[in-house]
């Protein structure tokens, strides 16, 4: 640490050196000696000269430090140059133009101007503004002298000088007229410069030890009190005096200022102004810093100078005096083009999107937000809590305001323009940096700016914006406004809502952080979001989602409402417990007094832009940790069952550390200890008792029972068991957790539940992930069941170092348990709406279908050649020769993996074919390797990497397919399996991981899946063996259709396993005998030789040559034949048999499957929807099945066809028969009517006659 800081010390001094050589050559005449130089005429060069000195003015770099490094510069042309170059730069915009004079004295040079006091002038009906630099009111007027002097001793001198030199200005400027002040409050300047390495504070330069600064503060003041100089500086006005101290080269000098005291009647050092010029302290407004109950601002300046940095702690007298404060302050200056010392810069892409100004912003926030984090890994640490401000020296036109890119010929001049593109430039400027402002613990930050314009909107504005999360955060705008009666500046919102520092002064202190302000900061200690902020996060991610929609729902509606209402649940009974019901209610946030909130929000989104509504259960990391207590379990029991009453999704935010531990405070804090020798503790205790008198007080929070001391009569109750005062100190919390596990897992199979790990998930957190099925961690975040200090203890040894490293995403993205991964908050509840867009409404309802802007009937151009591609065949890949495009099956851009680091043989996720939700399941091709780490609890472990093949179901693999269906049917998702398996791995390890049950558990959810479900076998793939029966057509005959593509094969086995069993080599010879001719010729010659030749002997030659010959023709012809057999074997793989046998539906090409299956999902759709109206018509008894239901719609429709049957292929005749109700609603009545009929008469069959009648006449009254 102590290294890197001496680097960064160096690195700094050498800039300020840079700077200051830089500097000196450019306000010196040496140039005008170049070949270029020559050929300027003097006034022409005093001109440059002027040029230059202004820019130097203008810098948005700190040279004020290289300018003070130049005061005792041996030229004395460029010393004075320097000198007026520093005060037009501290005076800038209030200075009088050309009122700065300069004057050798004996004991020094003396500099003089004059400067307006009051740099804002106030408009009526208007904010302030700058001060054009001419003032023509001489009382308005103040004078400021320099005296730059190498020793303290000649300082009474040089000011006696330099006030004989301001008696020559007229009356009233300077407030002196006379000699006397005209009145108290005048405020002439003077700055004393103390120069050269040998002055008398040049032993106390070497460091910014507070014990050196104020050694150097007690001399200065000594000499401020004397009584010559004191009548002196107070008789001529002086109210301020500035020290400036230069230090050896590159050293920056050091500042201090003193004020008049009128109580104490000297010159005092005022500790703010140390560091910084009295003139600049005013953009600076550091009087707001001086916060109560902190102790005195700690000065920081940047490395660059630029930014002044102020850390504040808690008093010491507060509990929470480590809580820091840090204030940064910086005025932004911003130079021309041309300007030479336009130091920094930024991206050209965020540049060119950005405007002047926000550019200017954006280059300042970025050094502090760099000096922050220098901070964050020094010994002080980054401060909790971190606000910025900003002030804008120069006048801003309104087109500044606007990029480059958008610039218009006219923006108009009103205020709500002004709102319009000030919101815009800082959201624009918190999209490049909120993410790291946020890490950084910056939670505010404010710009001071005038606006030069000649509308409503001239004036003075400022702009604060509250950091959120790192992508979310509210913008207030304001004006300056006098008050006219105290003539104060305050804030004045310039929005129809009011900001939070609506009516406040503008110079009155910085506050104290409220309740939310310490809340957030602690929930960003958990690094998580607080609990009340997520509802902006829904509401920005909305926003996004509407920007960045593929949807034409997306590019045509004009969205002019609320993206998210927003209204918070809560008991209806303060006490609540468990079965208190839940009501909406309005209050401010963080007003919860347990641990856990919840929402009803209605959102609008592209899908639903009427708006769908959801329910966002989280817990409040800041109380107590998240933990679940009785009444948290009650609450997140109670929103629970409303969700799955509601039938509406369910979204939890868990940041929890568990079920809640305690203890009985109120016992730990009176009990006492029976020892077994009370002057030697250390031979051990008997039991914990209470005092009578305690547990007279206590006996509500305690078993016990009395125990009388008989030495001293003393009578104890000692405790057997301590049951507490307070609710929720141990097994009632598991209790509780035990409930919420139940309801949790009971709302998965009734509506749809999505957990978002945005914080630790502990314990019954983490059960809680895993029972809601759906999960999104967080990949800082971890899910675990004990601490990894408890595991460590009850190992005995330091085993695991991190809760990341057992349940980080390594971990749960890699088994099952996490669905998808997000590296921040926002990213995750994008996540989250992007998969509600897959999702109904509400259980039963209407799929979210958009049109989407890619044609459902284009075709599918990405072509597959050896092996299929599944993610490229889903949603298209880059060609990576020609770079086209080549499209996929489904809509581009709307495939989202899911369980993507699971199982990697099998792909699943979520996708849209034609604006339809679909849920897919696919088959990866390639070899994936299978990482399983090492268990740190063993030490002879280590990590392996098992490599599984494509094509195969593994256990893993067969379990994630398992898992997919049984999510995609709770969602109710159509279904789309690309099955391109060659079969189960079936190997002892296999068998005993349970690839059986995974194998099973397939076919089970297949059975019970609900919506329509396509098994489609692609270009190049092939289904083979058990993977075909765990997904064939009859398993499921009313919902699954299967489809095979033109050189798509299936069988049971592959071919050459076949004809290792139906084409043996014997066969394959029989085979060679019957089509070889010169088998057969030779075949014949040893038949004709076994019948014919007379000679035995002879006969058995002849015939061995013929066989030889015969099996080398077989040995010669078996490679070709058996390539021929397998061969003839595919011939039964085609997926034309495969159409002739039945057992898939239709052969459909590659490259027309996605209009093929976008027409078909439509059909099956109507059809579906249409089944259900017939069924809940009819009741179960009288229409059973779904297919019962279809044949049924099947009779109306061709009804009203005339009969013809070849009109049941018309989808579009269908389409528009199905969406005219009148022409089927007859058959729904009777369908009703004879379902009542039906229950009647099992009514009257029933053997209680008293029932009858009774029940009928209930009907009877409903009806009636």
């Amino acid at each position: 640490m102590q290294l890197a800081l001496k680097a960064s010390q160096l690195l700094e001094h050498t800039k300020l050196s840079e700077l200051r050589t830089s500097i000196a050559r450019s306000l010196s005449e040496l140039e005008m000696f170049t070949e270029e130089g020559e050929r300027i005429s003097t006034p022409r060069r005093k001109m440059a000269i002027n040029e230059r000195m202004e820019d130097l003015v203008c810098a948005p770099v700190a040279v004020e430090d290289a300018l003070v490094a130049l005061f005792d510069h041996s030229d004395p042309t460029l010393q004075r140059r320097v000198v007026e170059t520093y005060i037009r730069r501290l005076y800038q915009h209030y200075l009088v133009r050309g009122s700065v004079r300069m004057q050798w004295h004996r004991s020094g040079l003396i500099a003089l101007w004059e400067f307006s006091e009051e740099h804002i002038e106030q408009r009526n009906g208007q904010s302030a503004s700058l001060l054009k630099p001419q003032v023509e009111d001489p009382i308005g007027r103040r004078w400021g002298v320099m005296v730059v002097i190498k020793s303290l001793q000649l300082l009474s001198t040089a000011i006696e000088a330099a006030l004989k030199e301001t008696s020559h200005y007229g009356a009233g400027v300077g407030g002196v007229s006379n000699g006397n002040p005209i009145n108290s409050n005048s405020s002439n300047m003077l700055h004393i410069a103390l120069v050269g390495i040998n002055n008398q504070m040049s032993t106390l330069q070497d460091s910014g030890d507070e014990d050196q600064a104020q050694e150097r503060i007690n001399k200065l003041s000594k000499i401020l009190k004397d009584n010559t100089i004191t009548s002196h500086l107070n008789g001529a006005g002086v109210r301020v005096v500035s020290c400036i101290i230069q230090r050896d080269e590159g050293r920056s000098p050091m500042r201090h200022s003193f004020k008049w005291s009128s109580d104490k009647l000297y010159y005092e050092e005022d500790p703010m102004l140390r560091h910084v010029e009295p003139p600049l302290s005013t953009f600076l407004e550091l009087d707001k810093v001086n916060l109560e109950g902190y102790n005195d601002a700690k000065y920081t300046p940047s490395r660059d100078r630029q930014w002044h940095m102020y850390t504040l702690v808690k008093n010491k007298k507060d509990p929470r005096s480590n809580d820091q404060r840090m204030f940064l302050r910086t005025i932004v200056r911003q130079p021309s083009v041309t300007n030479g010392f336009l130091f920094g810069s930024i991206d050209n892409e965020v540049q060119a999107s950005s405007s002047f100004t926000s550019n200017s912003i954006l280059r300042s926030l970025m050094a502090a937000l760099e000096e922050i984090e220098l901070r964050a890994h020094s010994e002080t640490g980054m401060s909790g809590h971190s606000h910025m401000y900003l002030c804008i020296m120069r006048e801003q036109r309104l087109f500044d305001l606007i990029p480059s890119s958008r610039m218009t010929n006219e923006v108009g001049q009103d205020e709500k323009t002004a709102c319009t593109l000030l919101k815009h430039m800082v959201m624009n400027i918190y999209e490049h940096v909120g993410v790291r402002m946020h890490r950084l613990s910056v939670c505010q930050w404010e710009v001071k700016l005038w606006l030069d314009c000649d509308g409503q909107a001239n004036g003075a504005w400022r702009v604060v914006v509250t950091s959120v999360t790192g992508h979310t955060c509210t913008v207030d705008i304001y004006r300056e406004v006098e008050d006219p009666n105290t003539h104060q500046l305050f804030y004045r919102s310039a929005t129809p809502t009011a900001g939070p520092l609506h009516g406040i002064a503008l110079h009155e202190p910085y506050k104290p952080l409220d309740a939310i302000d310490l809340k957030r900061a602690a929930a960003r200690k958990n690094e998580t979001t607080y609990c009340y902020d997520f509802p902006l996060a829904f509401e920005t991610a909305l926003k996004k989602s509407w920007e960045s929609g593929i949807s034409h729902v997306a590019e045509s509606n004009e969205h002019n409402q609320r993206y998210a209402e927003v209204t918070e649940l809560i008991f209806a009974d303060s006490t609540g417990s468990w079965g208190t019901p839940l009501v909406p209610v309005e209050r401010p946030p963080g007003s919860n007094n347990f641990g856990v909130v919840a929402w009803n929000m209605k959102l609008s989104t592209p899908e639903f832009p009427g708006g769908r509504e959801i329910i966002v259960v989280a817990n409040d990391v800041t109380f107590k940790a998240g933990s679940f207590g009785p009444r948290e379990d009650a609450f997140f029991d109670a929103v629970t069952n409303l969700a799955c009453e509601r039938k509406i999704p369910l979204i939890y935010l868990s940041a929890t550390a568990g079920a809640r531990l305690g203890v009985a405070e109120e016992i730990k804090a009176c009990f006492h200890v029976g020892w077994s020798d009370d002057q030697s503790p250390e031979r051990g205790f008997h039991y914990i008792y209470l005092t009578e008198q305690d547990y007279s007080r206590l006996s509500s929070s305690v078993i016990a029972h009395e125990l009388k001391v008989p030495e001293s009569g003393e009578t104890r109750w000692v405790v057997d068991t301590i049951v507490g005062k307070e609710d929720g100190l141990g097994c009632e919390n598991l209790h509780g957790s035990g409930a919420i596990a139940s309801a949790y897992s009971k709302a998965y199979r009734e509506t749809f539940t999505l957990t978002f790990v945005t914080g630790r998930a502990i314990g019954i957190g983490a059960y809680l992930a895993r029972l809601g099925m759906r999960c999104i961690q967080r990949l800082d975040q971890p899910i675990i069941l004990t601490g990894y200090s408890a595991l460590n203890k009850l190992l005995g040894r330091e085993v695991y170092s991190s809760q990341m490293q057992l349940g980080g995403p390594k971990i749960m993205a890699t088994n099952g348990v996490v669905h998808l991964t997000v590296s921040d908050d926002l990213e995750g509840v994008s996540a989250i709406l992007k998969w509600l867009s897959y999702v109904p409404p509400y259980v039963g309802g209407p799929l979210p279908i958009v049109k989407s802007l890619d044609p459902p009937e284009r075709a599918v151009t990405y072509f597959p050649e050896n092996s299929c591609d599944a993610r490229a065949a889903i949603c298209g890949i880059q060609d990576t020769q020609g770079g086209k495009w080549l499209d996929g099956m489904f809509d581009r851009e709307s495939f989202v993996e899911t369980l993507e680091g699971w199982a990697k043989t099998v792909i699943t996720g979520r996708a849209k074919l034609g604006g339809i939700p679909v849920g897919i399941i696919a088959v990866e091709t390639e070899t994936v390797m299978q990482v399983i780490p090492a268990d740190p609890g063993q030490l002879d472990s280590a990590e392996r990497v098992v490599p599984q093949a494509g094509q195969v179901w593994f256990p893993d693999s067969a379990a994630k397919t398992a898992q997919a269906l049984l999510d995609f049917n709770r969602e109710e998702l159509p279904l789309f399996i690309l099955a391109n398996w060659r079969g189960f791995s079936g190997g002892q390890r296999d068998l005993f991981e349970g690839i059986l049950q995974a194998g099973s558990m397939i076919v089970e959810n297949l059975r019970t899946y609900k919506q329509p479900a396509f098994v489609y076998i692609p270009k190049a793939g092939e289904l083979r063996g058990g993977a075909w029966v765990v997904v064939d057509s009859k398993i499921n005959p009313e919902h699954i259709e299967m489809y095979a593509e033109r050189t798509a094969r299936g069988n049971v086995l592959e071919a050459p396993g076949l004809i290792e069993i139906k084409f043996k080599p014997n066969e394959l010879e029989e085979s060679m005998l019957r089509l070889d001719p010169e088998l057969i010729s030779l075949n014949a010659k040893l038949l004709k030789e076994t019948s014919a030749s007379p000679s035995p002997w002879e006969t058995a030659a002849a015939a061995e040559t013929i066989r030889r010959s015969m099996a080398a023709r077989r040995k010669q012809l078996m490679p070709i034949y058996t390539q021929v057999a397998t061969r003839f074997a595919e011939l039964h793989d085609t997926s034309a048999r495969m159409a002739a046998k039945g057992v898939i539906s239709k052969v459909v090409d590659w490259e027309e499957s996605r209009a093929f299956f976008y027409r078909r999902l439509q059909r099956r759709l109507a059809e579906d929807s249409l089944a259900k109206q017939v069924r809940e018509a009819a009741g179960e008894q009288q229409m059973p099945t779904h297919r019962s239901a279809l044949e049924c719609i099947k009779k109306w429709y061709l009804a009203s066809q005339g009969g013809d049957g070849e009109k049941w292929g018309d989808d579009e005749a269908f389409f528009a028969w199905k969406d005219d109700p009148d022409k089927y609603g007859k058959y729904l009545e009777e369908l009703k009517a004879e379902r009542a009929s039906t229950l009647l008469s099992h009514l009257a069959e029933t053997s209680d006659a008293k029932a009858l009648p009774n029940g009928l006449s209930l009907l009877l009254s409903k009806v009636s």
